[in-house]
């Protein structure tokens, strides 16, 4: 004889359900609690990102204004004096006929042009390929003047577009910004780059908007140097940074002897377009 299916009773149901809430329950709980906990990781992270990349722009500032004391300030200074000294025998001759003059107002004029291109660099409104031109010929890096053709120090091979959409002027400073700490600080290592490239180009993106692909390489001797290079700098604030502010993506990656940083933004959408 077949036995009847023993059915569950109404206490067991009840215990069975209430043992399934229980566990659904603690399930999103940690799913809510790793939320928050990633939330509040990411929101630190932020804050220690803003908060190094307002220190860096401190300490910018500083050097701005330090050169500007040792430079201009002490140019006009001298020049002052000089009319102070010297009033009638100044201001009785043509300029021309001043040489040492000439020579003071020509270097003064080039102090004053740098300090406007190192506030608000060329093309910042017009043109992300010129701006990052303009800046490769004019950047200065710690005891050598000029990046291109520096003694010891490979020229940076450039690889820009002719045309580019336009940017909002506080992305092309940052951009700027950020390829001006990665050079330095690639120049203050032991072991210098054997080659340097940026290349600018643009991708295909989702909703129609193009991206906008910033990428610095940079060649060295041997794996080994690449690899130590790369364990050295500290850019994860400068990746961090550039997350939060651009918006957009860092990406630090080594393929042999080169290392590789690529920027990633979404372009702006085109207003020209129908």
């Amino acid at each position: 004889m077949f036995q009847l299916e023993k059915r569950p009773t109404a206490t067991e149901l009840s215990s069975h359900y209430f043992a399934l809430a229980s566990l659904s329950s603690f399930v999103i709980s940690v799913l809510l609690i790793s939320v928050l906990v990633g939330l509040a990781v990411f929101h630190w992270q932020t804050q220690q990102a803003l908060r190094w990349w307002f220190e860096q722009q401190h300490q910018w500032l500083c050097r701005e204004a330090e050169q500007v004391r040792n430079g201009p300030l002490q140019e006009t200074f001298v020049m002052r004096r000089q009319l102070e000294m010297n009033p009638n025998e100044t201001l009785g001759k043509p300029l021309s006929q001043h040489p040492t003059w000439m020579a003071q107002v020509t270097q003064l004029n080039g102090q004053l042009v740098r300090l406007s291109d190192e506030l608000s660099p060329p093309y910042l409104e017009t043109s992300l390929p010129l701006a990052i031109q303009a800046w490769a010929q004019e950047a200065e890096l710690p005891g050598m003047p000029g990046m291109l053709g520096m003694p010891g120090v490979p020229g940076l091979m450039l690889c820009l577009p002719n045309c580019w959409h336009p940017e909002p002027p506080a992305r092309v400073s940052l951009i700027l910004s950020m390829l001006t700490y990665l050079m330095r600080l690639s120049m203050e290592t032991a072991d210098l780059p054997t080659a340097m490239s940026l290349a600018l180009s643009q991708q295909a993106g989702w909703g129609g908007r193009g991206v906008g692909v910033l990428e610095v390489r940079l060649d060295y001797a041997t794996t080994a140097i690449a690899a130590a290079v790369g364990r050295s700098l500290n850019l994860q604030p400068l990746i961090r940074t550039f997350q939060v502010l651009a918006p957009g993506r860092c990406i630090q990656r080594q393929r042999q002897q080169r290392l590789i940083w690529q920027f990633r933004w979404r372009l702006l959408p085109d207003s020209s377009a129908p």
